[in-house]
């Protein structure tokens, strides 16, 4: 084993984007290295009330805001709408602050590991001479002619049978690549201007490939198996876990153990952390959906519509800002959420079928592999909103073949610990130099 080494972990976005890299800084902690975690000012109170070491990393939710006139539901619709939104306004705009931050926090480390939409990190790490590890945290991170993730329109064959089909596939990826590269000129720029230009790669959809740098695959190899056209530096370790609220142990609130102890399993309607913001009918129809089926149901709505909703549905509802999914997944009936990866890793753990309703990002890839598990059913948001939801719900409550499914994968998620096997991953990466 390595010894102590100062490595920097970067992150940003969501708190399904958080949630690994802490679960990942604590068990490299546990190995006795020192790790740091980069991220923007949201998240600095979790990151230290876990004792981890943290450094600021640009833009900030509220950097965002001010610079683009837009809150945190706006940010999310326009995001849902427009595909480049993300690179066009979210982090190409902020690239030097987000390279001067890593850079910073880098200053006398000796490795830094970053997911992959922070593209500062690369050329930070470059400029400091430090190895360099890419993570990629679903599958749509690491696309393959054999097996293609969603991205938005692009016509791949999604179960390519023939060499013909493996090559249309290669030809949308090569348009798609065109496009973001066009997009992360900025990053190409930067690494001119600091000497340190590498190989032209969608750092977005391929995770570098090409540039050379180790991929560390936080996402199970059960969700999105390794493909033989994907580098030879990926490594898949499973997914890891961690979804405490404000950093320590979880526990469920004593109102929330018994409204679950009290009666039948509830169905259970999240949004995660970034779509919770701009809910649209989701709140209602759910409501609307449980009724209609005669069933509890347990609705984690943020804190805005947690207020709004307080007493609507009666003893049979149970509504809440947040609770940990890992405590209350498994004592569900039924799991409804909108696909980000952290909430459909546990909803894969928990043994539970699922009803996945994709906003944008990585979550309409998340809910296709969901159904190709068979272990849930996906339905778009508006035809959720307009009444689909019941009729879904209660395939996915009925079809026993759902449940079947959902129990005898839950093992396999169940016995993976990405965190420590990516550690031991990035502690062997330091061994060897």
């Amino acid at each position: 084993m390595a010894a102590g080494r100062r490595i920097v972990l970067a992150t940003t976005g969501s708190l399904g984007d958080l949630h690994p890299f802490l679960a990942l800084a604590l068990a490299l902690e546990s190995l006795g290295h020192a790790p740091v975690l980069a991220t923007h000012e949201d998240h600095r109170a979790k990151v230290e009330a876990e004792g981890l070491a943290f450094a600021p990393l640009r833009p900030s939710t509220q950097q965002i805001q001010a610079r683009l006139g837009l809150d945190i539901a706006d940010v999310f619709d326009r995001m849902s709408r427009d595909p480049d939104f993300l690179l066009r306004d979210l982090q190409m705009p902020f690239l030097s602050e987000t390279y001067e931050d890593v850079r910073a926090a880098a200053l006398g480390a000796d490795m830094v590991v970053a997911h992959n939409i922070v593209f500062g990190a690369p050329p930070a790490a470059r400029a400091l001479d430090l190895p360099l590890v890419r993570v990629a945290l679903a599958p749509i991170f690491m696309q393959s002619a054999s097996d293609p993730s969603e991205t938005g329109p692009a016509p791949y064959v999604f179960t390519p049978r023939s060499a013909a089909a493996i090559g249309w596939n290669r030809l949308v990826r090569a348009l798609v690549r065109g496009r973001i590269a066009a997009s992360l000129k900025p990053v190409r720029d930067l690494g001119r201007k600091l000497g340190v230009a590498h190989a032209d790669a969608d750092a977005m959809f391929d995770c570098g490939h090409g540039d050379g740098a180790p991929v560390l695959g936080l996402y199970s190899p059960a969700f999105g198996p390794v493909q033989p056209d994907h580098p030879a530096g990926l490594t898949l370790v499973g997914f890891p876990s961690y979804d405490s609220e404000a950093g320590g142990q979880s526990a469920l609130d004593p109102a929330l153990a018994a409204f679950l102890d009290a009666g039948p399993a509830p169905i259970v309607f999240s949004l995660g952390s970034f779509a919770v913001h701009a809910p649209g009918d989701f709140y209602r129809a759910s409501l609307e959906a449980a009724r209609a089926l005669g069933r509890r149901a347990l609705l984690l709505a943020g804190a805005n519509e947690a207020e709004r909703l307080a007493g609507k549905g009666g003893g049979e509802v149970f509504v809440c800002s947040y609770a940990a999914h890992s405590l209350v997944f498994p004592r569900a009936a039924a799991i409804v959420h909108h696909g980000g990866i952290g909430t459909t890793a546990q909803a894969l753990r928990s043994g539970r079928p699922q009803l996945v309703t994709p906003f944008l990002g990585d979550q309409h890839d998340n809910a296709r592999r969901v159904g190709r598990l068979g272990v849930g059913r996906r339905l778009r948001p508006e035809r959720f909103a307009r009444g689909g939801a019941a009729t879904a719900l209660k395939t996915v409550l009925e079809d026993p073949a759902y449940a079947a499914a959902a129990q005898g994968l839950a093992p396999v998620f169940r016995g993976e610990d990405g965190a420590m096997a990516g550690a031991l991953h990035l502690d062997e990466l330091l061994r060897r130099g």
